[in-house]
């Protein structure tokens, strides 16, 4: 019965998008939904629409992990200002949610399990959670994404978004899946470990910016993987802020990548 159920509460919350959709937008919104994940869990997310969206125009897309920060901060207005002032084309942003609970007699969370292939490699339940998340995040989540919402399913224009374990998660993505993004934005990733892999088979694109107050990670970390990921053929535009493990910086840097990837064409 839970199974069906959840079948149907997805099939309603793609209906409702769909009908809600169904003309230019006045104002920006954010859509919540729920949906079931390869391992049978529930899994939540959300989809801010720009102010004129339109299902006849198709948008670029930013797949944002750790996506409870974007309704935590209020990343919607910021975008919307700067969508009004002309400062930036209209983007869709599209929101996993974060797994907050702990793994049953582990002291992490799911969150943790999920993100970090470090971790992965050295227990056999973390591989298990970390694979699961992989399969939920590229056969589903995208998917859905794709099938509700006018966005582009070229990878030129697809961007990754993650902070902190999210951030190290989206290079280990760019490695493993190639074809997925072309652009990654990785705000204060903290425990990566891309050794394992070899050149990267597509050009691949990288913003990585850490705080030079950070609190988490060995700040000699940085260079070194930057090194790492120019060595297997990635493009990395790296800096660092006067800032530390903090999301209103994080949210800050993201309104300049906005500005710097998505400028309004003059006439």
């Amino acid at each position: 019965m839970k199974l069906k159920f959840s079948r149907f509460f997805f099939i309603l919350c793609a209906a409702a998008a769909l009908t809600a959709c169904s003309k230019a937008l006045e104002e920006s919104r954010f859509d919540e939904f729920e949906m079931e994940s390869v391992d049978g869990s529930t899994r939540k997310g959300g989809v801010y629409l720009p102010k004129g969206y339109n299902p006849k125009k198709e948008y670029p897309v930013i797949y944002m992990e750790d996506g409870l920060v974007f309704k935590d901060c209020k990343f919607a207005g910021m975008i919307d200002s700067l969508i009004d002032i002309g400062a930036v084309r209209p983007v869709v942003i599209a929101c996993s949610y974060e797994n907050k609970l702990r793994v049953p007699g582990k002291n992490y969370a799911y969150r943790n399990a999920e993100y970090l292939e470090s971790l992965a490699r050295s227990d056999a339940a973390f591989l298990k959670i970390f694979n699961a998340h992989l399969k939920y995040f590229q056969n589903s989540f995208i998917p859905y994404v794709e099938k509700n919402y006018s966005v582009s399913h070229e990878r030129e224009n697809r961007i990754y978004f993650g902070t902190s374990n999210s951030a190290d998660w989206g290079l280990t993505l760019s490695m493993k899946h190639p074809e997925l993004f072309a652009e990654y934005w990785c705000f204060s990733p903290v425990s990566s470990d891309i050794s394992t892999y070899g050149m990267l088979e597509q050009p691949t694109q990288y913003r990585i910016c850490w705080g030079i107050k950070e609190e988490v990670g060995n700040f000699d970390y940085f260079p070194s993987l930057v090194s790492s990921i120019r060595k297997r053929g990635g493009k990395v535009q790296d800096w660092s802020f006067n800032g530390g493990h903090d999301r209103e910086w994080w949210k800050y840097l993201f309104g300049e990548e906005l500005v710097r990837r998505f400028p309004v064409e003059k006439q």
